[in-house]
């Protein structure tokens, strides 16, 4: 059981800074085709921690007005049985990217407040480094794949937004938790796309996600041509 967040005991009805109690189990969907049918069958299993953070960032994407959030991470912090360098570590290198995956640029602001409250960061200091003589200055020169990498990744963009249109298409009757962590990757491979920075990651993402969904669903995804493109990064 994910230990960072307050969790509701059980029989008792959460506050509104506690996630509810779940049983430390999730629903899943199974996918099972045969003889041209698809049947899907809800089965449970034990939450991962990318479960309970989507849990933790639900209840906190809930709370009005949305100036609670400090309080909100006041009180799960309070209530973390371990060292609070811990928590802030996973609020900083775990929550906080995924608020700005989805886009929640408010929430975001508020929680990065919040982190330089706590931890406040130390005055930084610059230095000076000579290398090489004097007379040939050591210089950096870009890679020029960089260029060629930059081309490639402008013509894709088409491609990327029809592909994330078919994969929304495919997975609009599915639980609203599952498309939620579909937006967030394809959200955040939008922005890093804008910014012309690889999105190969993002993609590695969506593909383990479209594995574990199960590929049957995706009929609209994989009879297009488009599907070649995030084939090869669907997990084995």
């Amino acid at each position: 059981m994910n230990t960072f967040y307050a969790i509701s005991e059980e029989g008792q009805e959460a506050n509104e800074f506690e996630i509810p109690y779940f049983g430390n189990v999730m629903s899943q969907n199974q996918i099972n085709a045969s003889g041209g049918s698809i049947q899907i069958n809800k089965v449970f299993k034990t939450a991962t921690d990318r479960e309970y953070d989507m849990k933790f960032r639900k209840v906190m994407y809930s709370l009005k007005p949305i100036y609670k959030v400090p309080l909100f991470l006041d009180y799960h912090l309070e209530r973390y049985l371990g060292n609070p360098t811990e928590f802030l570590s996973q609020i900083n290198y775990t929550i906080l990217p995924l608020v700005e995956r989805g886009n929640r640029n408010s929430y975001a602001k508020i929680i990065q407040d919040w982190l330089d409250v706590k931890n406040p960061k130390s005055e930084s200091k610059s230095y000076t480094i000579s290398t090489g003589d004097i007379n040939a200055p050591f210089q950096i020169q870009q890679d020029s794949n960089y260029s060629s990498q930059v081309q490639k990744i402008k013509q894709a963009k088409e491609s990327v937004n029809e592909l994330f249109s078919l994969i929304r298409k495919d997975i609009e009757k599915l639980d609203k938790d599952i498309r939620e962590d579909f937006e967030l990757e394809m959200n955040y491979a939008v922005k890093q796309l804008s910014k012309e920075k690889d999105i190969q990651p993002q993609l590695l993402s969506i593909g383990e996600l479209i594995k574990n969904v199960g590929l049957p669903i995706f009929t609209g995804l994989t009879s297009s041509g488009i599907f070649e493109m995030i084939k090869p990064f669907i997990v084995k």
